[in-house]
């Protein structure tokens, strides 16, 4: 039976379901900030109190020491010498266990809100409820890495502060016992303190946003060159995209030095006021011993209790402001990913409609590809047509007037995302798989469970994938190149899509399981329409016509 307080030897085998956080327009960063990290609370709150006792634990330790010395050590009562040894043993013995299950709990809670971000990014960027299909960039890599992270941890500042704060109260009650003057000093001190720090990383706090937004249009930049590689080769881009990639990188680099000398010059300011600070207390409690006001176990308390000080408000100011800091710049940077309006075409009278079977109409400058319900027609071109007649069925919305796509002589610009993905599935030249079992990959965009078996025999799957229970690995990693394409071909021959687009789908295949497609590819497509883009003369001779797309110097032909 699970506890019911989570720790990790109970965790759960699976990831826990979870719902989205909402992001409503008007929410603010610190808002969605604090509605972030308490949706944990019960984590969040036995992490605090075990985290309070344990740096409560840690400052009581002079304490008991002095105690130890006034009244053994200075009596020579033997009896009194073994109580306060043993009551240390347990002070240590209670203050790593609750170390421990602070520690525990805080990781526990950082997973649980960092699993729910990502779930929450998944469905708001990659699923947006008004039904675009919108293909996020790479920006988003960064958002459900670096800022995710960033923010999750923010969950720390609702668990080591308060035990912090909590800890300088216990200091400051120990020393007004011990003397009123140095209980003062901290009550007062304490707070001045911290409120300047505060002050000093105002501009750190800024700094780390622009330089969170910065990273991650590099890192952006580089995974849409990378997924994109073919389609820049395609169009000779490299020199640009190298260029592109290079300037933003340097701008990086100016940010993330500008950032760190911020953070440094923050940590140096802040350890000067912490260590005038401590300096100050520790001095008035020598000055007091020397006096006479203070006993020698006292003193040793004292002192003990201004260094155990020191790391706490040390903590607040390198730890807990910076962290503040990093987990507000990255809620501003989800939330508004989150917040985005994915622009749709109105749905109404007025919104034009197609068939569920349309002609389907590519046209370029010189040529005009035409595609009647049922056909598989073929398009042969070069690579650099190629990628631009895929990139513009893709996303007609961006494709500009190089290349137009039209279903049943409506313009694709003109309809709503979700009716133009209803009716044409894109399948492009690289291959992605989730993680999971091929069946999971398969039926993801199955129209029927009938269907799965057709497409596998169809794609020349059968001889690796007839146990569809099979696990895939992180991004198809289990399978060859060949393998991969031939399963990506089968999830997209099974969704059984009204229009479907092959580019380039069988090139990494031998020659032999290449024909065994193209004997098999229209059969399972009868009475639907496709549209293969390919240089395969095997494929090529299976379509019912074939359209060379002459190359025009300079642009599309």
């Amino acid at each position: 039976m699970p506890p019911s307080i989570p720790a990790i030897p109970w965790a759960p085998a699976d990831p826990p379901a979870v719902q989205p956080f909402a992001a409503d327009p008007g929410t603010t960063a610190g808002r969605f900030l604090l509605r972030v990290i308490l949706s944990v609370r019960r984590v969040t709150v036995p992490a605090a109190l075990a985290a309070t006792l344990w740096q409560v634990g840690e400052a009581a330790v002079p304490v008991v020491m002095g105690l130890a010395i006034d009244r053994a050590l200075s009596t020579g009562d033997a009896g009194q010498l073994v109580l306060w040894i043993g009551a240390l043993v347990a002070l240590y013995v209670g203050l790593t266990t609750a170390a421990k299950f602070a520690v525990q709990l805080t990781a526990y809670a950082i997973q649980l809100l960092q699993h729910r971000l990502r779930s929450t990014l998944s469905t708001g960027v990659l699923h947006p409820v008004a039904g675009g299909a919108h293909a996020p960039d790479g920006g988003v890599v960064s958002l459900m890495t670096n800022d995710v992270g960033r923010m999750a941890n923010g969950v720390q500042l609702v668990i080591m502060p308060i035990a912090r704060v909590v800890t300088i109260g216990f200091i400051a009650v120990s020393l007004l016992t011990t003397h009123w003057v140095l209980g003062l000093a901290v009550l007062v001190g304490a707070p001045v303190a911290v409120w300047l720090m505060g002050v000093l990383s105002e501009r750190l706090s800024r700094d780390t946003r622009e330089y969170q937004g910065l990273l991650a249009t590099t890192v952006g930049m580089a995974t849409d060159v990378v997924a994109g590689y073919r389609v820049v080769k395609g169009i000779r881009a490299e020199t640009e995209a190298t260029r592109r990639y290079q300037q933003a990188s340097q701008e990086t680099l100016v940010g993330a030095k500008r950032n760190a000398g911020l953070l440094g010059r923050f940590l140096m300011g802040s350890g000067v006021v912490t260590g005038v600070f401590v300096a100050a207390v520790m001095g008035l409690a020598g000055w007091f011993a020397v006096d006479g006001q203070l006993s020698i176990g006292e003193l040793i308390a004292a002192v003990g209790l201004a260094q155990a000080l020191l790391p706490q408000i040390q903590s607040i100011a390198n730890d807990s402001i910076p962290n503040l800091a990093g987990s507000r710049a990255s809620s501003a940077r989800i939330l508004d990913a989150l917040q985005t309006e994915v622009v749709v075409a109105p749905e109404g009278d007025d919104t034009p409609s197609v068939t569920q079977r349309p002609v389907l109409e590519v046209s370029t400058s010189s040529t005009t590809i035409r595609v009647e319900p049922g056909e598989l027609v073929g398009v042969r071109t070069d690579d650099v047509t190629a990628a631009r007649v895929a990139e513009a069925l893709l996303d007609p919305r961006e494709s500009g007037s190089e290349v137009v796509v039209r279903l049943d002589g409506i313009a694709a610009g003109d309809l709503s995302a979700r009716d133009y993905r209803a009716r044409v599935t894109f399948t492009p030249h690289r291959v992605t798989l989730f993680s999971g079992t091929i069946r999971d990959n398969l039926t993801v965009t199955a129209a029927a469970p009938e269907l799965v078996t057709a497409a596998v025999r169809a794609a020349a799957c059968d001889d690796f994938a007839a146990d569809l229970d099979l696990p895939v690995g992180e991004d198809g990693n289990r399978f060859s190149g060949g393998q991969l394409q031939r399963l990506a071909l089968a999830r997209a021959l099974a969704s059984d899509a009204p229009v479907l687009v092959l580019h380039d789908p069988t090139t990494a295949v031998d020659s032999v399981t290449e024909h065994t497609i193209a004997e098999r590819l229209r059969a399972v497509r009868t009475g639907r329409s496709t549209l293969l883009i390919t240089s395969s003369p095997a494929l090529l001779n299976s379509c019912d016509r074939v359209v060379d797309v002459p190359v025009r110097v300079g642009g599309v032909a």
